[in-house]
């Protein structure tokens, strides 16, 4: 009978002998026998290393003959064995089970095996290639436990067998305890069992882990789990007597803090009285009626409502309360009834018919608040005796001044067995905040504060409540905007999207709700509401002051006051005092409500307001917006294009101007836009269209037309910019021609220079230049220095494309020299001056002086690095990073590429975008990462064939050449990827087309560099 070799490696690992625990002399041992028990066999080489990695060759694997030697001795035969010199391997006479070879056959049938993590507490000094696998086998096996045990456990569930399911979970959570997706199982486990309290309990555990460890709550799946089954429990214990029979969502941390002090309260121990606050309409009563719904069985509930109607008249809120403890005083007979009756008469002589409506004659003195407050606690305590009493107080911000007190009084004196409860909407009242500043610092009242849903929680109610209903993001998107997370409007805004009816629409509900909010407003307050309606965003407090002709000190209290009832809210903007909605459907509800003339006067005035302020020095481009807005609005339509024009040009020439004349750095608002194709594009057709509507009433009109050519310049220069040259053409050439017409030189000069920079990007110096010489003599007609500087760099890049270098040297330097006048004009023109420096680094370049090349690049980013000039720089970044590869610095030349590409990816524009990609293609050759090469070859053929310039295509061929060149040279690379789609010709023909479509002059290197190889 062979001896039998017993090993576990999922835990802490142990080898028996025949049922004999086997223990070495030292850990090296343990660990050969480990490694062999797992790869079954070894070289010496590499064992020898794995073990001695600090040892020579010869010293390592006589440690090894030595370990081996040692543990044959130990186990008294022998366990391992070499059938060559070369190989290491456990005798096959042996019977040898390993767990870890029983787990693998059948996981699913054998995970009582994985007992612990693989070899669990062994360490091995100075053996870091050894741990390295230990971690790896240990991660391989731990995956396919976690794999198989969820599998068996999500088949268990499905076919009923739950014995182990709670244990298998178990085992997960004790794997990774910060895994939601094991918690949400059990979960779900527990809720298949209708054990609905298990997964309130887990929940809260999970909740209660997350927070403490990780600072985060859980996630959607695992509150969706949890609030199907809190429904459940609410449902089977408050069956035909519900106070709230819609959905609740949401709420949890505020739900578990009411239902733990009502817990509190109910089990006699020490807890708050609370108070739930929250803007209108955010789900306080809501919130609340769930809770008492879920404890109504427990408790004597009395609530009472403030009225807003009513906050004037004392003790109001009081009436009910003190109608239902008559009831409960008649019913359980604690006092006699006439005595009771006769007191409380003499604070309420106007109370239901059950109580006596005179006063009864021996009560002739007026009862002192003390005395009554004294009255009521000595009743509640009395009657809370036999059944505890909560009492509710729905929006307390509406109470009275003597009510208050007198709440004050009875929540001092009140016993343990009575709790009150109440909400009040964020109104800022002096005796309110007086109130429960008062009581939360005696620790008698806890603040719970609700806020507006997440945009997730919008999400997830919307989808709650809209199963079977197919909204899209965009749907979501809008319903976020319009009710901004707040319950009553997200109730209102799905009812109107189960009709399908426009979201822009205001519900009976909503109409209703909202007027309520302004009915107690005075005169001055609802002219300044009025006003501030008009705008989307924010009013600035100075031009409040400017429309509306008020003195700053009464503007101030007005707006102090309107703050204070929660309608409106202060913003400080960039230094400055501004007001706005505190939320957007109070703006939408005023404003709809506004005459149509009372609009256009306001939209004038305001718009007239905003052009004053232009003449401040002004540097926010989006006031153009909303100049053009408000003038649309108060039906100046030809204004209103204007600045809308004025906005659009703005915009372009921040992002879209290759070397714009000037940048204006101070512009925040226009730095936190993202340059958008395609939004460019939808706002040119619009404009457009209200051309057309106005072309019949305005077509004669000398204004209508020179908007018209600013229109078709903008454009223009825009579809020139983008590749769609036929069009773009079309546009500048009709601005040309109307500008002549009109003799009005605004746009011609533009269009001149316009033409230039077509004649540029497709590569035609012999048409470029008449544009040039045209752009020149109205320059100097004009005596325009700024455009003779940038015509005079056109020239020089003209000279540089016909081969001219020395000419385009001097050129180029006269353009730097002109602009070099002063500190403040090279300031100002640095930009132009980058450009210049940019055109004599790619002279340089093609010279093969890539160094001087280099410094030219870097020159022009200094100049244009604080200028905020992208565009200029993507094309500086990208030559300074081929000048850079040309030196075979190909880390550094990486660094500058991808700072090109950054930009590229913000600005969305294509120009010279192709020569980026073509030189990542050929870093990412040199750093042996396939797929990047792949993707940047792709990307530059896109873009390539969207620009249709011949230079363009030529740099992609010269990549796509050396590419395909090197790939024939490194076989493993050339593997790694399917080159089918993106090298569909030879390297031969690439070099070829290269070779065809660079130019002569402008791209020397590359096309060197392809006849050096081919």
């Amino acid at each position: 009978m062979s001896d039998k070799l017993t090993c576990q490696l999922l835990g802490n690992p142990e080898i028996r002998l025949n049922d004999e625990l086997m223990l070495f002399s030292f850990s090296k041992i343990d660990a050969l026998l480990y490694y062999l028990l797992v790869t079954k066999s070894a070289s010496r080489d590499e064992m020898a290393g794995l073990f001695w990695p600090d040892k020579n060759d010869q010293n390592a694997k006589k440690n090894l003959r030595n370990a081996i030697y040692q543990a044959n001795k130990m186990f008294g035969i022998e366990v391992i064995k070499s059938p060559n010199k070369a190989l290491l391997t456990l005798s096959e006479e042996l019977d040898i089970e390993v767990d870890i070879d029983l787990f693998m056959q059948h996981p699913r049938e054998q995970l009582e095996l994985y007992k612990e993590s693989f070899l669990k507490g062994f360490f091995l000094k100075d053996c870091e290639s050894f741990e390295f696998w230990v971690v790896k086998m240990r991660s391989f096996y731990e995956k396919i436990f976690l794999q198989e045990c969820f599998k068996k456990i999500e088949t268990d569930i499905e076919t009923g067998h739950f014995d182990d399911v709670e244990k298998n979970v178990q085992r997960l959570i004790n794997i990774d305890e910060f895994d939601e997706t094991n918690y949400q199982l059990l979960m779900k486990f527990y809720q298949m069992s209708y054990r609905d309290e298990k997964v309130v309990e887990t929940y809260y555990n999970l909740s209660n882990l997350l927070k403490i460890e990780l600072g985060i709550t859980p996630n959607k799946q695992s509150k969706q789990i949890y609030e199907t089954s809190l429904e459940r429990l609410n449902e089977e214990q408050n069956k035909g007597k519900q106070r709230f029979s819609g959905v609740f969502h949401g709420r949890f941390t505020e739900l578990k803090e009411i239902e733990t002090t009502i817990n509190a309260f109910k089990n006699n121990l020490p807890c708050e009285h609370l108070q739930i606050s929250g803007e209108a309409g955010i789900g306080k009563s809501t919130l609340v009626d769930v809770v008492l719904d879920h404890v109504a069985d427990d408790f004597t509930i009395i609530e009472t409502q403030c009225y807003q109607v009513e906050e004037k008249y004392a003790f109001r809120p009081w009436k009910t309360v003190i109608s239902e403890l008559s009831n409960l005083v008649k019913k359980e007979k604690i006092v006699e009834f006439e005595t009771w009756q006769e007191v409380l008469t003499m604070f309420f002589p106007n109370l239901d018919d059950h109580l006596l409506k005179g006063k009864n004659d021996h009560l002739t003195e007026e009862i002192p608040l003390e005395s009554l407050s004294e009255i009521l606690s000595e009743t509640l305590n009395l009657l809370g005796a036999d059944k505890k009493i909560i009492v509710l107080f729905e929006d307390i911000q509406w109470m009275d001044t003597s009510s208050m007190d007198l709440l004050t009084s009875i929540l001092l004196n009140v016993s343990s067995n009575v709790l009150f409860m109440s909400t009040s909407r964020n109104e800022q009242k002096n005796e309110l905040e007086k109130f429960t500043n008062n009581l939360v610092k005696c620790q008698l009242l806890s603040e719970i504060t609700l806020k507006p849903f997440t945009f997730e929680e919008t999400e997830s109610f919307i989808f709650k409540m809209l199963p079977d209903h197919k909204i899209n993001q965009q749907g979501i998107n809008n319903v976020f905007e319009h009710t901004e997370g707040n319950l009553f409007f997200l109730i209102e805004y799905i009812s109107l999207l189960k009709s399908n009816a426009n979201l822009n629409t205001m519900t009976v509900k909503m109409k209703d709700a909202l007027k309520n909010r302004f009915l107690y407003l005075t005169e001055d307050e609802q002219t300044v509401v009025n006003l501030v309606s008009y705008f989307y965003d924010y009013v600035l407090f100075t031009d409040l002051v400017t429309i509306l002709e008020l003195p700053e000190i009464q503007l101030i209290d007005i707006v102090d006051s309107l703050v204070a009832k929660n309608i409106l809210k202060e913003l400080n903007v960039e230094g400055e005092m501004a007001v706005t909605f505190t939320h957007v459907k109070l703006r939408q509800f005023i404003y709809l409500n506004q005459s149509i003339a009372k609009k256009r006067i306001y939209h004038k005035k305001i718009a007239e307001c905003l052009e004053n302020s232009l003449t401040n020095g002004h540097t926010d481009y989006l006031i153009y917006d909303n100049l053009a807005f408000h003038y649309k609005m108060s039906r100046q339509e030809l204004k209103s294009l204007t600045y809308k024009l004025i906005y659009l040009e703005k915009h372009l020439g921040f992002y879209h101007e290759l070397f714009p004349v000037e940048v204006n750095r101070e512009n925040k608002s226009m730095n936190s836009l993202l340059f958008n194709q395609e939004n460019v594009l939808r706002d040119f057709e619009s404009i457009r269209g209200i051309f057309n509507q106005l072309e019949e009433t305005y077509k004669d009109d000398e204004t209508y037309k020179e908007l018209f050519c600013q229109f078709l310049y903008l454009e223009g220069r825009f579809l020139i910019k983008y590749g769609e040259y036929e069009k773009g053409v079309a546009c500048i050439e009709k601005v040309i021609n109307q500008s002549k017409e009109l003799k009005n030189n605004t746009y011609l000069l533009p269009g001149y220079k316009q033409m230039i920079y077509y004649y540029i990007q497709i590569d035609e110096p012999e048409k470029m230049i008449h544009y040039i010489e045209l752009a020149l003599d109205l320059s100097i007609k004009q005596n325009n220095h700024q455009s003779i500087g940038v015509l005079l760099r056109l020239k020089g890049l003209n000279q540089m494309m016909n081969g001219n270098n020395l000419m385009a040297e001097k050129l180029l330097k006269e353009s730097i020299n002109t602009f070099m006048l002063t500190d403040a004009i090279a300031k100002k023109y640095a930009v132009n001056i980058a450009a210049a420096y940019n055109y004599l680094g790619e002279i340089r370049f093609n010279e093969s002086r890539f160094e001087e090349a280099y410094d030219y690049f870097l020159e022009a980013i200094n100049l244009c690095s604080n200028k905020k000039s992208l565009s200029s720089l993507s094309v500086f970044y990208t030559n300074a990073g081929a000048a850079l590869f040309a030196q075979q610095k190909y880390e550094l030349a990486e660094d500058f590429l991808l700072s090109s590409l950054a930009i590229y990816k913000e600005l969305n524009t294509f120009w010279k975008r192709p020569r980026l990609d073509a030189y990542l293609a050929l870093v990412y050759y040199y750093k042996n990462d396939s797929k990047q090469i792949k993707h940047f070859l792709d990307k530059g053929q896109e873009f390539a064939e969207t620009m249709k310039n011949e230079r363009d295509i030529g740099i992609v061929a010269f990549s796509k050449a050396l590419v395909s060149y090197y790939l024939s040279q490194n076989e493993s690379l050339l593997k790694e990827q399917d080159w089918s789609e993106t090298l569909i010709k030879t390297g031969d023909e690439y070099a070829q087309e290269a070779l065809m479509f660079l130019n002569d002059y402008q791209d020397d290197y590359e096309k060197s560099l392809i006849k050096e190889i081919f």
